[in-house]
């Protein structure tokens, strides 16, 4: 009868734990030209954009009731808490 000791189990851990790693390492390998590729067939941007028909800014007016209210000023709080910058809202419309 073999007897299987701890110090076999853990070789055979090691080994597995070497082949894992061994496999990430050539994936990164064949995945690295990629990113090559990638900015090659990149399109710059064109210094054009296309015209934006102009609209009536957005105003206090604007807001039909309490909750929509109150869903801007969540918004405006959450995004003022995201990016660190000055919000200020352009847009505000009701989905139903």
């Amino acid at each position: 009868m073999i007897l299987y000791t701890v110090l076999d189990g853990l070789a055979d851990s090691v080994f597995a734990i070497a082949v894992v790693y061994g496999m990430l390492f050539l994936l990164s390998l064949a995945i690295r030209p990629t990113r090559w590729l990638a900015k090659k067939f990149e399109r710059p941007e064109s210094a054009e954009r296309p015209a934006v028909a102009e609209t009536k800014p957005f105003a206090v007016d604007d807001v039909k009731d309490e909750d929509m209210m109150a869903a801007i000023l969540v918004a405006s709080i959450d995004a003022r808490a995201t990016m660190k910058t000055d919000i200020v809202v352009k847009n505000a419309k009701e989905l139903k």
